[in-house]
């Protein structure tokens, strides 16, 4: 089929408003399929890449490197909204972030009051909705609605965190803007007071003011409140615990790394690497005390753990209030956790992050799978707690996450070569075999792309190397489809 116009195109007409289509030559149809694939591609390169210039305006992306951009302009949605739009209310469950592109977005507070208070309007290169990321509940922290018709880029929260992970500097960005909000928010809550004061003043000496102490006297307020107001600020002001588990074991209290002379015993670690290793949460006391303790009495071993468990405590926490216990290490009914508000731990994170890959990975969204996979292997900096070769319980859940890792590399690497992106595939590749000389899996796919490449050195190398490393650490032959790719590529020389 052909395009024909039916109408005559004047000179101040670029296009044909009408167009049919008519039988042509089969060449000639074939030619203008390559044309109109072509002109798809270049639109869809047109608008990707306006997508990047756009972002790269935004003050929150820009320690961002040119392929984290792109990365952020393929994950990134568009969006638009008409004015009163209401895009979200204060206390609803969120998981996106907005990023203003045009128009204006108006935030406001309830208050716990029927009536609005508008605190801000945000303009083209704001964002939105981060506050929800950082809500542990993640509940929205203020109504947000279009002042005008605006576009938005929207992001979700699992794309946000994974390119967290790749850029840690984007947080930092995100705190400066919040710093710098609540700087504008006190000193607005300050102006707001001295016209209180003023207003007060004024109505005092007119005589409209009635007494009424009782009822905001501080001296009349009961326990019952005060408990309650107690227990609203539990946590707060308290830094948070990174954990990193993966190679050298290390715990940041806030930004400062705690020190062996903090730990003062090998025992406290040992003790906070079990409960990691144990799930964080709700782990049965009778199991940390089996794998610290397995050979001792059980009351020895009772009056151990709670020696320890106070240790450890201290360690995390030295200014830690004995009427309130530990902020992140909790005990109840013989269980113990990390509070995950406030502990983070790399663990936990690689775990997430590799579910959240598959599941886009089995929808189809290779892009988001391969963010995910990337971020999740950026974490791995080594083996799971490699100080502790000979720790039975690490070591079985140390081998678990070399194979999770493994096939995390194995997925990736996959992606890539669908997609075309061979240089990329054999990256991970040789990770692969890095990790584990004797994958044979990895060795015969490499083999492959190296000989369609034309780069039959490597692909013989790899080879001998992978056959070397099975006769020295299994004690075999490498399989028959190894040996037929190798003769295959050797004949062909």
């Amino acid at each position: 089929m052909d395009i024909k116009k039916t109408q005559e195109i004047g000179p101040e007409q670029k296009f044909p408003s009408t167009l049919r289509l008519v039988p042509t030559h089969p060449a000639r149809r074939c030619q203008n399929l390559n044309c109109l694939f072509r002109f798809l591609i270049w639109c869809s390169h047109l608008k990707a890449t306006a997508m990047i210039e756009l972002l790269k305006t935004v003050p929150l992306f820009a320690s961002l490197k040119k392929k984290e951009i792109s990365y952020l302009a393929e994950i990134a949605r568009e969006v638009e909204y008409p004015a009163n739009t209401v895009l979200f209310h204060e206390g609803d469950l969120g998981d996106r972030l907005y990023i203003v592109i045009g128009g204006e977005l108006e935030i406001i507070k309830a208050l716990g009051r029927p009536e609005e208070h508008p605190l801000r309007v945000c303009l083209a290169g704001e964002h939105v909705g981060e506050m929800c990321f950082l809500n542990p509940s993640g509940a929205r922290s203020a109504t947000v609605r279009a002042l005008t018709p605006v576009k938005l880029l929207e992001l979700k929260r699992d794309d946000f965190e994974a390119l967290l992970h790749r850029r840690p500097s984007v947080a930092y960005a995100i705190a400066l803007g919040l710093s710098q909000r609540m700087l504008n928010s006190e000193s607005r809550f300050l102006r707001i007071i001295a016209e209180k004061d003023r207003q007060l003043s004024e109505a005092q000496e007119q005589g409209y003011i009635t007494e009424n102490k009782s009822r905001s006297d501080p001296e009349t307020v009961g326990p019952d409140s005060r408990a309650d107001e107690h227990h609203g600020t539990l946590g707060l002001g308290i830094p948070h615990i990174q954990i990193k588990t993966f190679g050298n074991f290390q715990v940041f209290r806030g930004e400062a790394l705690i020190g062996e002379q903090e730990w003062k015993a090998k025992q406290r670690k040992l003790l906070l690497k079990a409960i990691i290793t144990r799930g964080m949460e709700c782990v049965p006391k009778d199991i940390l005390i089996e794998d610290l303790w397995p050979e001792i009495s059980p009351i020895s071993a009772e009056r151990n753990f709670k020696v320890l468990l106070h240790r450890l405590r201290k360690t995390l926490e030295p200014s830690m209030d004995k009427a309130l216990g530990s902020s992140y290490v909790v005990f109840k009914d013989n269980l113990v956790s990390l509070r995950k508000d406030l502990c983070r731990v790399d663990l936990d994170e690689f775990v997430i992050l590799r579910q959240r890959g598959e599941k886009a990975e089995d929808a189809g969204d290779t892009k988001r799978a391969i963010l995910c996979y990337r971020s999740c292997i950026d974490l791995y900096r080594g083996d799971f707690l490699s100080e502790d070769l000979y720790t039975p319980w690490a070591e079985a859940k140390r081998n678990e996450l070399q194979a999770m890792y493994i096939d995390l590399l194995l997925r990736t690497a996959e992606l890539y070569e669908r997609k075309g992106g061979s240089k990329k595939a054999i990256s991970y590749y040789k990770l692969i075999i890095k990790e584990d000389p004797t994958h044979e899996e990895a060795c015969q796919k490499l083999m492959l792309i190296y000989s369609n490449r034309g780069m039959r050195a490597e692909a013989v190398k790899v080879y001998e190397e992978c056959k070397r490393a099975l006769q020295d650490y299994v004690g075999v032959q490498p399989d028959k489809l190894i040996e037929s790719i190798y003769k295959k590529i050797t004949e062909n020389q």
